[in-house]
């Protein structure tokens, strides 16, 4: 049994159980999406599913072309491959638990943090496909 104390908090992510910590089996993570952020450009996980339990408030997702709302005490998984991505078309902020099965991916967002210039050259060392056009 593994006990952590303190968090990491990388792009805006509060690492809560990394791969290390977790055998590679999941990444958890709690995040807080400000009311209107625009949220993530659109994209695919080649590697990994995603899953997303909304603490309090709601995001609007887009997956595969359809749209999701999602609200308090609801969960959403998004497998491997399915396009996505999701903003907060509210007036308060949202409070997402977010999980990544397997882990790995947790480090991409470590490498995003320093250097979002490069977003798609890092995206694709961790199977991550972003759909910006540069």
């Amino acid at each position: 049994m593994k006990v952590k104390k303190s968090r990491d908090n990388y792009f805006g992510l509060n690492f809560i159980a990394t791969g290390d910590e977790t055998d590679g089996k999941y990444f958890l993570s709690e995040t807080i999406i400000p009311a209107g952020d625009l949220g993530s450009p659109i994209h695919t996980h080649s590697k990994e599913d995603e899953g997303f339990y909304m603490k309090k408030g709601e995001l609007v997702f887009h997956v595969e072309g359809e749209k999701i709302k999602l609200r308090t005490g609801e969960y959403l998984n998004i497998e491997k491959g399915e396009k996505h991505t999701w903003r907060n078309e509210s007036e308060s902020d949202a409070e997402l638990i977010v999980t990544f099965v397997p882990a790995g991916i947790e480090n991409m967002f470590k490498e995003l943090e320093s250097d979002m210039s490069n977003i798609n050259a890092i995206g694709k060392k961790y199977g991550t496909d972003f759909q910006i056009e540069r």
